[in-house]
């Protein structure tokens, strides 16, 4: 028997969502509490890893654009996170060091504490589900890209060259001045 789709009011559905929410609510307080925002956090881990590459996206959870993350160079930079010359790669300031310490430590904690109430059979049961969850999306994901695109191309084998909304030219009657006629 096919399960029945799940509504957007679905119990288990609103328990994720509300679940999401009071995780996200919860890392952008700890990230504030340090003067941070969740994009910038994760370009400093990606410094302080030596995964960041100037001129480069950054890719990851959250992917970051080239130009997004030379404006939070600037910004980390002038708050004491960073430091960084020109197109000089960024290093994470001698001064900075114990605050990002302590932030990861925060994060760590607070990892910790979302998953506290759990037993251990019922976190690995939760991380399976999780993946199972994540998994069935990707698939999800990439059949709607592959349908777009497959509908992308039909329709643009099916559709004339000219510019929509328009008659095409050739089609266009000998009794219809041109938009260059009208304007002389």
């Amino acid at each position: 028997m096919q399960p029945r789709p799940l509504e957007p009011s679905e119990p288990v559905v609103l328990a994720l969502v509300d679940a999401v929410t009071a995780w996200q609510g919860a890392l952008e307080q700890t990230l504030c509490a340090s003067g941070l925002n969740y994009s910038q956090w994760l370009l400093l881990r990606a410094i302080r890893q030596d995964a960041f590459v100037r001129g480069s996206p950054l890719t990851g959870p959250m992917p970051i654009d080239v130009e997004r993350s030379e404006t939070m160079l600037d910004e980390l930079r002038r708050d004491g996170w960073i430091e960084y010359a020109g197109t000089q790669a960024p290093r994470i300031a001698e001064s900075a060091a114990n605050r990002l310490q302590r932030t990861a430590q925060a994060l760590s904690a607070l990892h910790s504490v979302s998953v506290a109430a759990f037993s251990s059979q019922e976190r690995a049961a939760l991380g399976t589900l999780l993946e199972r969850m994540k998994t069935t999306l990707s698939d999800h994901t990439t059949r709607q890209v592959r349908a777009g695109t497959e509908a992308a191309r039909q329709e643009k084998a099916v559709a004339p060259s000219h510019c929509p909304g328009l008659p095409p030219v050739a089609h266009r009657p000998t009794s219809c001045p041109t938009l260059a006629a009208t304007r002389l």
